[in-house]
């Protein structure tokens, strides 16, 4: 199909992105790291800041799979896996908080 993005590629460069946000590099340090040219990465860039996305993932919202009643299992765009046990309330506590805190760090609002 002309002008669709092979979904393999778009996941390669969406997790470079998250990777150059992470990485407090210029973009020629960072595609030189990478391999890849500058103007390709300001393409991809381009292109990924283009593309529709469902309303959940534009404000910010990633599906959530519950595995078993045993426990909740998160799978971040990155790859990390997350389970944790719902049996056990303060454990789930103190990881929504520490979530909550990183997300709001990340968004620039600082430490809660």
């Amino acid at each position: 199909m002309a002008g669709s993005l092979d979904s393999r590629k778009v996941r390669e460069w969406q997790r470079r992105m998250a990777r150059f946000q992470e990485a407090r590099q210029s973009v020629a340090e960072f595609c030189r790291q990478e391999g890849v040219s500058a103007p390709s990465f300001y393409q991809w860039r381009k292109r990924l800041a283009q593309r529709p996305r469902p309303a959940e993932e534009a404000a910010g919202f990633r599906a959530v799979r519950l595995v078993s009643s045993a426990g909740v299992a998160v799978q971040l765009p990155g790859g990390t896996q997350l389970h944790v046990p719902t049996s056990d309330r303060r454990v789930l506590r103190v990881v929504i908080d520490t979530l909550a805190r990183a997300d709001a760090r990340r968004a620039g609002g600082g430490p809660c």
